[in-house]
């Protein structure tokens, strides 16, 4: 029988094969196609098709760390100065896996009294996402 809903404890995401350390927010996963408007003159009624797949940028929030080599802020950091493209995945807690690849770009978020501060990743994706079911025990 399928599960009523799942949880978020537990949701991985990997930015180069690095699992990052404090998520607290993830952006959506796909997009929806473009609309290209199919009517003719004989229609009495609009008519569209789809087009070309429009995924915005994938974002993950988490929480700024720059202590440390390892520290997510950081490594971030460098690959969005080295400007390659790198693969990002997202593991769910029931192990469905949705792997892409893109541009890392990541800044600090604005910050204000009695709240920690955040920082955002935002990855230009250039590949669909790929999508991995879980494997049955």
């Amino acid at each position: 029988m399928a599960t009523q809903g799942l949880s978020t404890i537990g949701i991985q995401v990997k930015v180069n094969e690095v699992a990052m350390n404090y998520v607290t927010e993830i952006g959506d996963i796909g997009g929806t196609p473009a609309t290209l408007d199919a009517t003719c003159m004989q229609d009495s009624m609009k008519k569209s098709v789809p087009g070309v797949q429009d995924v915005k940028a994938f974002e993950v929030t988490y929480l700024y760390d720059n202590t440390a080599a390892d520290s997510d802020y950081r490594v971030l950091k460098a690959l969005q100065t080295a400007g390659k493209v790198v693969p990002i995945g997202v593991v769910f807690p029931d192990g469905t896996t949705f792997t892409s690849s893109g541009y890392v770009s990541t800044y600090v978020v604005g910050a204000k009294v009695d709240e920690l501060i955040s920082a955002k990743l935002s990855m230009t994706l250039q590949s669909d996402w790929t999508v991995t079911d879980p494997s049955a025990a």
